[in-house]
C-alpha cells in the first residue's frame, strides 16, 4: 500500500520537476543541490504590458470609498471588480479563492514600507491579488477546460502574536506560540464562548456603523430610488447593507480544522536584492514556512507550493547583479521563481506616471472597522495610496504568472493524485466494505471498544482524535476534505459534491460533528452550483436534506450559529433565480433563519428585507399573474419598515413603507387595502410615524394577537394560544419558532385572503 505521505506528494509521473517539493538549502553551503530541476530558457520581463491600468480619480465623497459603494452605489465601471459585488451569486463564486501565505524577509518589508505601505510586502501585494487580469483556464477532473475572468487569490500572513482557533466542538481555544504539547494542553483547559459569535458581532457592528455613517452624510437610499426598482429587471436585487453583510461574512477567514478553504495552497518566499545572504535567507524562510513555524496550526498541511520571489530595487540596486542572482535561484529552486522589479521611492499624489492602489474588497469586519476609525480620526481626509504605474504592471504580471503557471497546475495535479489514489479507493464496493469494517470490526467492535474504555468515545480504528478535535493532515479523511475544497476552489463542483457526499458518512461515524456539518453544507452548495436543471425532486431530496443536517449539527451539536447562518444565506442566494419553485424555497429558507432565535436586530431586518425582495420578484404567469406574491411582498416590506423603526432608522423605514404602498397601489382588480386587522393596524401606525417625528414607546406590532399559520392543520390560529415570544439579549423582541417568520405571510391563501 502506498504510504499516505507519498500520496500527498503524488507519483513522479504526475508531478513535474518544478513542484513545491524543493529541497531545503543545506545550512552552511547557502545553495541547495537539486539536479532534477531544469533551468528555464530566459525570463519574462516583469515590466511588459500585461494589463491596462485605470487613471487615478479624485475622491469627493465624505465616506471611505468602500463604505460609500456599499450603501449608495449599485455598481461601477464595467470590467472592474466592484461591478460583481452586487450579484450575490458572483460574490459567492469569488469568495472561495485559494489562500497564499506570504513569508518575506525584513529587507523586503522595508522596501514596501518605504513606498508607503505599513503592512510591508504583504500589504503591498494584497490589493492586486484579489483579481488577476485576463482569463484563467482551469481543467476539471475529466480534462475539460474552462476560462474564468474573475479568478484571484487571497494573501494571508502568519503573525507573531497569539491566535484564536476553533476546535470541532465550537469552543474558543488560545493558540499561543509554544510547543505542540503546550498548545494541546491549553486548548483542552481553556474554554470560552465561540469565536464565531465574536466574528458575527464584528460584522453586525460594521454594518450598523456604516448605515449610521451613511445617514449622517446624506447617503441613505432615497424613496424614489427604491421605488424605481419595482419596474426594473433587478427588482429582487438585495439591499446594499445585505450585500455588505454577506461579503464580510464570507471574508472572515479564521483557520479551522474542519474546512481547508482558509488553509494555504501555496506560499510566497520573498527576499530582496538588498540582502547580503539571499540564499541563506531563503533557506530560513523555507524552514519557517513549515513545521518550524509553530504559529501554523498542527491540522494545516505544510506540503503546499513554495514560490520564490526576488524583489529588485530599481532605484538603488544593480540589475546585472540581481539577474545573476535570479539565474542562480532558478537553477536550484526550479521554475517557480519570479524577478519582481519595483521602485522603493514613495509616490505622492496623482500624476502621469502614477495610479491609485486598488482597494481590498475581501477584508474582515475588524479591518473595515479599523479603517472607519482611522477615517474618523483623520477628520475625513483621503486615505488613498498611489503607486507607480510600472510597479502596478509588474505586480499584476507577477500574480498572473504565479497563478496560471504554478498555483492552478499545482492544484490540478493534487486533485488528480488524490482522486486516483485516495478517493477512488473509498468510493467502490471495496471502500464501502473497509468503511464498515473500520466501524464495526477490527480488534473489536466500536460498541465493544466504547464499553471497554467506559468513555463512549470513538473506535480505536477511527482517525479522528476527539481530545484534540481534528484529523491529522495525513489522515485519508483530511486528504479527501482537501480534495473536495480544492475542487470547489477550482470550480469543479461535480467532483466537489461527490467528495463531500462520500465524506458525510465517515464524519458521522467518527462523531466529528463540525466536519459533518461543514460537509453537508458544502455538498448542498456544490449541488446548487452545478450547471443543471434544478428539479423539485432534487431540491427536496438533496438540498433540503443536506442543509437540514448541516443546521442540526451546527446548532445542536457544535453550537456554531455563524456556520448555520452561512448555510442559510448561501442556500438562499443560490436558489434565487433558479425558477419559481426555487425562489419559493429560497424565501422559506430565509424565513427559517428567523426562527433560530439567535439573530441580532440588524441581521433580522436585513433578512426580512431580503424576503420582501424575493417575494416581490415572483411575477407569476399569464394575464392574471398566477403565482405572484405581491401581497406577501407588501407584508414583508411592512414588517421590515417596522423593524427599521424599532432600530431608529426612519429613512430606511420610510423607504420600505413606500415600497409596500406602491405594491398595494399596483394591485389591479382588488381592494387596495392591507389584509387582516393586525396588519392594517401596523400599516396605519407606520404611516402615522412617517408623517410625525414623535417616537412612541408602544410596540408597533403586537405579536401576541397576530394570527399565524398552523403547519399541522393549515389554518390561521391566534398567537395568544401559543407560548409567548422570547426576548433577545438586548431587549429586541424575537418571536419563537412559528411566530414572526410564519405570521400571516405563510398562509397558503394569503394572496386570496379577503380584504377588510
Amino acid at each position: 500500500m502506498t504510504p499516505l505521505s507519498a500520496v500527498r506528494d503524488g507519483p513522479d509521473s504526475l508531478l513535474s520537476p518544478t513542484t513545491s517539493s524543493s529541497p531545503i538549502p543545506p545550512k552552511g553551503t547557502g545553495i541547495p543541490e537539486n539536479p532534477g530541476h531544469v533551468t528555464p530558457p530566459g525570463t519574462q520581463s516583469p515590466h511588459a504590458p500585461s494589463a491596462s491600468s485605470s487613471r487615478p480619480s479624485s475622491r469627493h465623497s465624505q465616506l471611505p470609498q468602500r463604505q460609500q459603494h456599499n450603501l449608495s452605489s449599485r455598481g461601477s465601471s464595467p470590467g472592474s471588480l466592484e461591478s460583481h459585488n452586487d450579484n450575490p451569486r458572483q460574490t459567492i463564486l469569488t469568495s472561495f479563492a485559494p489562500r497564499v501565505a506570504c513569508f518575506a524577509s525584513e529587507d523586503t518589508d522595508d522596501i514596501a514600507k518605504e513606498k508607503g505601505y505599513p503592512g510591508g510586502f504583504h500589504g503591498l501585494l494584497r490589493p492586486f491579488a484579489e483579481h488577476v487580469a485576463g482569463k484563467v483556464v482551469i481543467r476539471d477532473s475529466i480534462g475539460a477546460s474552462k476560462a474564468w475572468d474573475d479568478f484571484g487569490v487571497r494573501l494571508i500572513q502568519y503573525r507573531d502574536e497569539p491566535r484564536a482557533v476553533v476546535s470541532s466542538v465550537g469552543q474558543l481555544k488560545s493558540h499561543p506560540k509554544t510547543t505542540e504539547d503546550d498548545q494541546l494542553e491549553q486548548r483542552s483547559s481553556s474554554e470560552s464562548p465561540s469565536i464565531q459569535n465574536s466574528n458575527e458581532r464584528a460584522i453586525e457592528s460594521l454594518v450598523t456603523r456604516t448605515i449610521h455613517a451613511a445617514r449622517e452624510h446624506g447617503l441613505t437610499p432615497e424613496i424614489q430610488g427604491l421605488a424605481d426598482r419595482l419596474s426594473s429587471q433587478k427588482s429582487n436585487a438585495p439591499s446594499p447593507a445585505y450585500v455588505q453583510y454577506l461579503r464580510t461574512m464570507l471574508s472572515e477567514a479564521v483557520q479551522e480544522p474542519y474546512e481547508t478553504f482558509s488553509h494555504p495552497v501555496a506560499c510566497i518566499v520573498a527576499v530582496s536584492s538588498r540582502n547580503l545572504a539571499p540564499l541563506e535567507k531563503i533557506r530560513q524562510l523555507y524552514s519557517y514556512s513549515g513545521r518550524a513555524n509553530n504559529l501554523i496550526p498542527p491540522w494545516v498541511a505544510v506540503d503546499y507550493l513554495r514560490y520564490y520571489v526576488l524583489v529588485h530595487d530599481e532605484d538603488h540596486d544593480d540589475i546585472v547583479k540581481s539577474t545573476a542572482l535570479f539565474d542562480l535561484m532558478k537553477r536550484h529552486f526550479g521554475l517557480h521563481c519570479f524577478l519582481l522589479r519595483i521602485r522603493s521611492l514613495p509616490c505622492e499624489g496623482p500624476n502621469n506616471d502614477v495610479v491609485e492602489t486598488p482597494r481590498c474588497h475581501w477584508t474582515t469586519a475588524d479591518e473595515e472597522l479599523s479603517e472607519l476609525e482611522e477615517y474618523e480620526q483623520e477628520s475625513g481626509s483621503s486615505s488613498s495610496r498611489y503607486i507607480f504605474e510600472s510597479d502596478a504592471i509588474a505586480i499584476r504580471s507577477f500574480f498572473r504568472e504565479m497563478l496560471t503557471q504554478s498555483i492552478v497546475p499545482f492544484m490540478e495535479r493534487r486533485v488528480v493524485t488524490w482522486n486516483d489514489q485516495v478517493a477512488s479507493k473509498r468510493r467502490g464496493i471495496g471502500g464501502r466494505f473497509m468503511s464498515l469494517s473500520k466501524r464495526w470490526t477490527g480488534f473489536g467492535s466500536a460498541k465493544g471498544a466504547s464499553q471497554a474504555n467506559g468513555t463512549g468515545q470513538n473506535s480505536p480504528n477511527s482517525n479522528f482524535d476527539p481530545s484534540r478535535g481534528y484529523y491529522s493532515p495525513e489522515a485519508p479523511e483530511a486528504i479527501m476534505r482537501q480534495l473536495a475544497d480544492y475542487s470547489f476552489m477550482l470550480r469543479d463542483y461535480k467532483l466537489a459534491y461527490n467528495t463531500y457526499d462520500s465524506l458525510r458518512t465517515d464524519f458521522s461515524n467518527d462523531k466529528a460533528w463540525a466536519y459533518h456539518a461543514s460537509a453537508n453544507e458544502l455538498a448542498g452548495v456544490s449541488f446548487l452550483l452545478i450547471p443543471q436543471v434544478l428539479s423539485t425532486k432534487a431540491r427536496s431530496e438533496v438540498i433540503d436534506q443536506k442543509i437540514e443536517a448541516a443546521l442540526y449539527s451546527y446548532l445542536t451539536r457544535c453550537s456554531l450559529p455563524f456556520g448555520a447562518m452561512r448555510s442559510i444565506l448561501l442556500t438562499v442566494e443560490l436558489l434565487v433565480g433558479r425558477g419559481p419553485g426555487a425562489a419559493e424555497d429560497a424565501a422559506k429558507w430565509a424565513m427559517r433563519s428567523l426562527e433560530f432565535g439567535v439573530l441580532s436586530p440588524i441581521l433580522q431586518v436585513l433578512i426580512t428585507e431580503r424576503i420582501a425582495d424575493i417575494r416581490q420578484a415572483e411575477k407569476g404567469t399569464g394575464i392574471l399573474s398566477l403565482g405572484s406574491r405581491k401581497r406577501q411582498a407588501a407584508l414583508w416590506h411592512t414588517l421590515a419598515s417596522a423593524l427599521w423603526t424599532k432600530l431608529g432608522e426612519p429613512g430606511h423605514a420610510g423607504s420600505r413603507l413606500h415600497m409596500a404602498r406602491t405594491i398595494m397601489n399596483s394591485l389591479s382588480g382588488q381592494t387596495k387595502t392591507v389584509p387582516f386587522p393586525t396588519m392594517r393596524h401596523l400599516y396605519s401606525r407606520l404611516e402615522s410615524k412617517e408623517s410625525s417625528s414623535d417616537v412612541e414607546d408602544e410596540p408597533l406590532i403586537d405579536f401576541d394577537s397576530a394570527p399565524v399559520h398552523d403547519h399541522m392543520n393549515g389554518t390561521l390560529v391566534d398567537l395568544t394560544e401559543r407560548p409567548k415570544h422570547e426576548e433577545f439579549s438586548n431587549g429586541f423582541e424575537v418571536p419563537d419558532a412559528g411566530g414572526f417568520s410564519t405570521i400571516e405571510a405563510n398562509h397558503p391563501d394569503f394572496e386570496k385572503a379577503p380584504m377588510g
